[in-house]
């Protein structure tokens, strides 16, 4: 199943309200609101969150372990665990007060953005390290590679090869500059 934000969020709330429910327990309205609250929305529910600093107790505040208990009891089957996965994976780049229960349950979430950013690097360190490792070679021992260069020769291409470890930086820094944008752009329209 495809979750949207607002869908994950509501799946994890309903989640949260049925295990409440076979506990024995009721959410009141607080403190539903309160689980989807975010500064970061287009209307931030600022109501029940003071409503909810002045009248509960964060502490005591149940719903991590129901998160728990829930994820606990989903996760003992395939379609429950492939529910939550991609509840959160839907919620990756989200910020909402949710997420602060799912990281007080110690519920796994799926961090897309650093798995995209460390592969979206890849190239770069690849690049980067085989550029080093050749102007190693080429500057420090050339007779490895079966070649015998004067000393005047390794002296020059020495800044040679730092000046291509910098371009190739500055090359792959402008691909991630120019994807950003378009990223922005095209999430804005």
């Amino acid at each position: 199943m495809e979750f949207t934000p607002d869908s994950a969020k509501q799946f994890l709330l309903s989640r949260l309200g049925e295990q409440a429910g076979h506990d024995g327990m009721a959410l009141d309205e607080v403190e539903r609101r309160m689980f989807l609250f975010s500064e970061a929305g287009g209307r931030p529910d600022f109501e029940a969150s003071e409503k909810f600093d002045s009248d509960y107790d964060a502490k005591a505040y149940e719903s991590a372990k129901l998160l728990r208990r829930a994820y606990a009891h989903d996760k003992q089957s395939d379609d429950g665990k492939a529910l939550w996965k991609a509840a959160l994976k839907a919620l990756s780049r989200e910020d909402f007060y949710g997420l602060v229960m799912v990281d007080q349950a110690k519920i796994p979430r799926v961090d897309e953005g650093l798995r995209v950013f460390l592969l979206g690097m890849l190239p770069l360190a690849l690049s980067e390290i085989g550029l080093l490792g050749l102007g190693c070679v080429l500057v420090f021992q050339p007779f490895r590679l079966g070649l015998h260069l004067p000393d005047w020769f390794r002296l020059l291409l020495l800044p040679l090869f730092f000046w291509f470890f910098w371009y190739v930086g500055k090359i792959f820094g402008r691909k991630e500059v120019a994807k950003s944008a378009k990223q922005a752009g095209s999430s804005q329209g």
